[in-house]
């Protein structure tokens, strides 16, 4: 459905002139570096990335809110931006719905007004027909309805709580029946509790209207939870895209290793290969692995997420004869709930590794920690290799 091909956004580098975003200053430095990306028809695709990826440079130039230096950008067969052929249709007449990190709520109108403005002011087109005044408050109401407001109608915007702000900046997105509705980090104003309610808010909304979402953040567990694809970037660039199973268990970079999730990674060495079995020398140790494409003498990153892990006493009887073994001793413990984070000291490293809260073990005691080699993946240690430590671009939004 949206088609994007070597799109790349450059602002002219420090000294230099600068060149002015649409409703922004000027900003510098590389962008987006020759992206390709495909959204599929009904889906829910989220860009992932640190603060200064280009995410929502990406976002901006879909909206047309950006004006990319080259490539292009369709949707549906239709052309909406093109550098060949000088295409750069208008924001107003793409047609999105988008939703802001502000809301953009209209303080002066009731809800019922803030909804039905794009309708009021839209221009009529071949695409777009004039509605009258009964189609326009049925559309209204059907949108408020979408998002549970239909018995707000009439309140000021300003009364309304920070989840139903969000809610009615949603409905005004879906009234004019987009073909794509863009969001860009819509709930990171809301306190936890809310935002993680509203998650599963916004994703009914997506699957009851069917409608295709973009959506931009940098909070890894809403781009799980939420999305049907997730398109992870660093630096102007676009590391892996995959849906959130593959991106969590199969990170194809270290850069996406690191990202995701709170990853143990220990640097080693494949040192031996039987089938796609292998076994890898680390600091820790040798290390089984049930899955390896890589030949032998390769560096690669040990990958082993904190919750795969099993945590027994040191003196308790082995868990699992073909399962990996540390021995350690627990050095720090956070509380956070259902679940309790722990650090192990392991020889010189340092495992995170996460218990159940009634069966966490307290600081000090001496553990044993095992890990499947089913649950251990290796990641490429390629050499120039991005990591999330590294400082960001910083005109990449």
């Amino acid at each position: 459905m949206l088609s994007i091909a070597k799109v790349t956004k450059n602002y002219t580098p420090r000294g230099g002139r600068g060149v002015k975003r649409r409703g922004q200053g000027p900003a510098t430095g590389p962008a987006l570096r020759g992206i390709d990306l495909e959204v599929g028809r009904g889906q829910f695709h989220t860009l992932l990335g640190p603060s200064g990826c280009g995410k929502t440079t990406l976002l901006r130039s879909i909206a047309g809110l950006e004006r990319p230096d080259s490539g292009t950008i369709t949707l549906a067969g239709t052309t909406m931006f093109s550098s060949a052929t000088g295409i750069d249709v208008s924001p107003d007449r793409r047609g999105f719905g988008m939703v802001f990190q502000s809301y953009a709520i209209w303080p002066h109108m009731d809800v019922f007004k803030n909804v039905a403005f794009p309708l009021a002011v839209r221009r009529p087109g071949r695409t777009t027909p004039k509605l009258s005044r009964a189609e326009q408050r049925e559309r209204v109401e059907e949108a408020l309805a979408a998002v549970g407001l239909a018995d707000y109608a009439g309140r000021p915007a300003t009364n309304l709580s920070g989840g139903q702000q969000q809610r009615l900046a949603v409905a005004r997105a879906l009234v004019t029946r987009p073909p794509l509705v863009l969001l860009d980090e819509p709930l990171s104003n809301l306190d936890a509790r809310l935002r993680e309610s509203m998650r599963f808010e916004l994703k009914r909304l997506q699957r009851e209207t069917g409608v295709t979402m973009v959506y931009v953040t940098h909070d890894q567990a809403e781009a799980l939870a939420l999305s049907d694809v997730v398109t992870v970037m660093s630096a102007g660039s676009i590391e892996q895209s995959g849906s959130p199973q593959e991106i969590y268990d199969q990170p194809s970079s270290l850069f996406v290793a690191e990202f995701v999730g709170a990853p143990n990674l220990l640097p080693g060495v494949v040192e031996h290969t039987a089938g796609d079995a292998a076994r890898v020398a680390s600091e820790a140790g040798s290390i089984a692995v049930d899955r390896c494409r890589l030949e032998q003498g390769a560096r690669v990153r040990v990958l082993m997420r904190p919750e795969d892990f099993t945590v027994t006493p040191a003196d308790a009887a082995p868990d699992g004869a073909d399962h990996n073994t540390f021995e350690g001793v627990i050095t720090a413990t956070a509380f956070e709930g259902e679940r309790v984070r722990q650090k192990v000291q392991v020889g010189d490293l340092t495992v995170e590794c996460h218990a159940e809260r009634h069966q966490a073990l307290s600081e000090g005691t001496s553990v044993r920690l095992t890990i499947p080699p089913a649950q251990v993946r290796l990641v490429p240690e390629a050499e120039g290799e991005r990591r999330t430590e590294r400082q960001p671009e910083p005109a990449a939004a």
